[in-house]
Order: C-alpha cells, then structure tokens, then sequence
C-alpha cells in the first residue's frame, strides 16, 4: 500500500502554500539478497542476506512560495523529510588478528533525512539586477553495525548563500554568486572522529 495526498492553499494569485505526502519503496538487489560471499577482495568479503525486507519511505514535502511579481520580489521556502523503515545498511565485523572486514546487509529502523531551503530576492536597482539572499540546512540520522555494536551517525549541514544577477545593457548579462558549507558528523561509535 503506497498512499500519497496533497493540499494546495492559495493565499493569492501569487501566494501559495502547498504539502505533499508520498509513501515508496525500495527493493534489495540481487547482490543484497544472494547468500553467497563475494571474495573479488580478499580483506572485504560480502555476504548477501535472504531474510531482508525492503525499504519502505515516507516523504513529506512543504512548499511556501510569496511572489510579488510587480515589485520584483521573491521568497520560497521549502522544506522535505523522509523516514525510512526497514533501511539496508551494513553489518560489518572485523578481523583484528587478519585485518579481513566481513559485510552483511540487514534492515533497521530510525533513519531519517532532514532538507530546508530558504531563498528571497529583490531588485537592486542602482546596479541593474536582482539579489538573492538564501540559505539552507540539513540533518541526517543513520545507523550501521560494527562488530556487532551499533553506530549511529548523525549530521548536519548549514550554509547560507549569495547570488547577484546585473543586465547593465541589453546585451550584457553578469551574475556572481557564492556559498559556504558547515558540515558536522558525529558518530556514536568513536565519538571523537
């Protein structure tokens, strides 16, 4: 069962908001499921695993866009998350005496996906084009195995973001644009990498 919904509201003719909901899977490969080991490299040998379940995805998507289209004036938000049940991830162990990692996929639950976007542009008259001022920011949540412990990650992402865009003649078009990155990983496992 793969429900999925959607709500408009339109505030004006240029004002909206909008949410949508969508459920989808993803099935194990052959490789995933085959229990055969794969030994192409001998220091990490992978293992299929028939018992796994595929993964079943919720995904909610929002959407909030003011538009002024006679004063030039823009601002979209966007925001998007997914669950996912049954996530394939890995089950590795570790030889310590061989150095020879073993990996297993094997499903888990509580791994979730986070994305914002914010973005608002206006005219800058003096230079003959538009500024947009913008930024976004994401979470992560994830877990995998390692010699039977588990390991939970979690990351974020922030960066904000510039862009200007400048027609000084009809046949002149200039755009100049930058952004910065912040990304930060902790693992529950090894907490200091």
């Amino acid at each position: 069962l793969l429900p999925n919904a959607r709500f408009q509201y339109n505030i004006s003719r240029f004002k909206s908001f909008s949410i949508t909901y969508a459920a989808n899977t993803n099935q194990p490969s052959m490789s995933q499921l085959q229990p055969v080991p794969d030994r192409t490299n001998a220091l990490y040998i992978r293992n299929g695993n028939p018992g796994l379940k595929q993964e079943y995805n919720h995904n909610v998507q929002a959407n909030l866009n003011l538009l002024s289209p006679y004063k030039n004036k823009n601002l979209f938000l966007f925001f998007t998350m997914q669950a996912t049940r049954n996530k394939i991830v890995n089950y590795d162990s570790v030889n310590l005496q061989t150095g020879v990692r073993y990996s297993k996929p094997v499903n888990v639950n509580g791994v979730y996906n986070f994305n914002s976007n914010i973005s608002y542009s206006m005219p800058v008259r003096f230079l003959k084009g538009t500024i947009e001022l913008g930024g976004r920011a994401n979470y992560f949540k994830g877990r995998q195995f390692i010699n039977s412990l588990a390991n939970n990650t979690k990351t974020w992402m922030l960066g904000p973001e510039i862009r200007l865009d400048m027609n000084p003649t009809d046949k002149l078009n200039i755009s100049l644009s930058t952004n910065l990155d912040y990304n930060k990983t902790k693992y529950s496992l090894q907490s200091k990498l």
